[in-house]
């Protein structure tokens, strides 16, 4: 962990996760992300490219094939592919207070939590 490192220090990194909550591949590396066009908040495991498209059930999981440098995440609400491959950057990051707003304040770490009262 620690591995993503955005400029906006507001942003979550792959520290904020309740990782408790999530299960694919024993190595999971998490970050919560949005898509651009409608916000839809999800969370990625970067180690394996499992994407949990629906925080309201992180039991639901889909594999997202990003080998080659055309390959894309496609938004599960809106349908909208994201633009970059490397899409771990500020424009698709989220912050504390989104994930708290979307109600999925339990998928913080509880380091996350406490600081924001959550």
């Amino acid at each position: 962990m620690g591995d993503i490192k955005p400029q906006n220090p507001e942003l979550l990194t792959d520290s904020d996760v309740h990782y408790a909550a999530f299960h694919c591949c024993g190595d999971e590396d998490l970050i919560f992300i949005k898509c651009p066009e409608c916000r839809h908040i999800m969370v990625f495991c970067y180690e394996c490219d499992t994407l949990y498209p629906n925080l309201s059930d992180p039991t639901v999981r889909q594999s997202v094939p990003l080998t080659r440098s055309t390959d894309r995440i496609t938004c599960p609400t809106c349908g909208v592919r994201f633009a970059d491959y490397n899409f771990l950057v500020d424009k698709y990051l989220v912050t504390a207070a989104e994930v708290i707003a979307a109600g999925y304040s339990d998928l913080l770490s509880d380091e996350i939590r406490k600081r924001t009262g959550a």
